[in-house]
């Protein structure tokens, strides 16, 4: 099964935080996609957690090789003009960063491309509402605290 990763979601891959065991259950358990957009936001949640002191500057450079080291086993969705169309909708209906209109953008279309569900992995609860709004299934900030990938 292919799930569509939100940058929120990914952090949890490389920063140790609430989420970060269900992140990795589900990204080992299919095929994960995500927006080309989450390199660039990923590497600015580090760098900004090594500019607060979160992490050391060597845990952050060892965090940022890891994300390059995965992006090899994601599908990449680019921010294509058909992305950046459905955003742009998306902006008029809901109120949403930019960047998050991205985001959702590139799971929709990737799901109407493979004309299946794709499953939005979020831990923005405003992102999820919206997500859920236009008929995405959402897992992660959606699931009860202890809930398996499978739902048990």
């Amino acid at each position: 099964m292919i799930r569509f990763f939100d940058a929120s979601a990914l952090v949890k891959r490389y920063v140790r935080e609430k989420g970060s065991e269900t992140v990795e259950r589900l990204l080992m358990a299919g095929s994960p996609a995500m927006s080309r957009l989450s390199e660039a936001e990923i590497a600015s949640a580090l760098a900004r957690r090594a500019r607060l002191g979160d992490c050391s500057v060597r845990e952050r450079d060892r965090m940022l090789v890891a994300m390059e080291s995965d992006l090899a086993s994601f599908l990449i969705v680019e921010v294509v003009p058909a992305v950046t169309a459905r955003a742009r909708g998306l902006l008029n209906a809901y109120a949403l960063r930019a960047s998050d209109a991205i985001q959702l953008a590139s799971c929709l279309h990737l799901r109407a491309r493979l004309d299946r569900d794709v499953p939005f992995v979020a831990y923005d609860e405003r992102l999820a509402a919206v997500a859920r709004g236009t008929g995405a299934t959402v897992l992660g900030v959606a699931d009860p605290p202890d809930r398996g990938i499978d739902g048990h």
